[in-house]
């Protein structure tokens, strides 16, 4: 296989779309749409444009649930992505419900199949990555929907059909997993 450099500002080689959800320090709820994550153990890690309203606003209140979604919910992917709650209040303008968790003080997305709630312990900033803050968190808890689970309730692999983000800056999309 021949292989050439290329010389793009980012490379997305296929992470999980995710939406985070949080209340605002009023109360409110609210969700954006993150593509940079990983979990080890009991640690969350999340990758966030350092001036967007849903990191800064995290940062203020530490609690947040990483809802996975499934490809039924692109139409609010692409809308919590495009918008800031800043302007708006997301949850009014797209079909999903905030459910109060019972763990931590942030909402779970209802029509998400997983929701991990989280609590953050750690902002990293970095000269070395202007523009750029990753968030580390202990997670609290996790759910999973029944029809994801195997009769003996572990995770039913076959039934994911979560959203994966591809793209080099210029060219970028979603695939779907089924």
């Amino acid at each position: 296989m021949k292989k050439v450099n290329v010389f793009y500002d980012k490379l997305y080689y296929g992470f999980p779309v995710i939406l985070v959800s949080y209340y605002d320090t009023d109360g409110t709820p609210n969700v954006t749409t993150v593509s940079s994550s990983y979990t080890l153990r009991n640690m969350m890690a999340l990758g966030f444009s350092t001036k967007g309203y849903a990191l800064n606003r995290i940062k203020e209140v530490s609690d947040f649930v990483v809802n996975i979604a499934d490809s039924s919910q692109i139409e609010a992917i692409n809308f919590c992505g495009k918008n800031t709650g800043a302007e708006c209040k997301k949850f009014d303008s797209i079909n999903l419900t905030p459910v109060p968790s019972k763990v931590i003080s942030a909402p779970i997305i209802e029509e998400c199949p997983i929701s991990i709630e989280c609590r953050l312990t750690d902002v990293i900033e970095s000269e070395n990555h202007y523009g750029i803050t990753n968030i580390l968190a202990k997670i609290k808890g996790r759910l999973v929907a029944e029809s994801y689970l195997s009769e003996s309730g572990r995770l039913n692999v076959n039934a994911f059909d979560e959203v994966l983000y591809i793209g080099d800056g210029d060219s970028k999309g979603f695939r779907f997993m089924k």
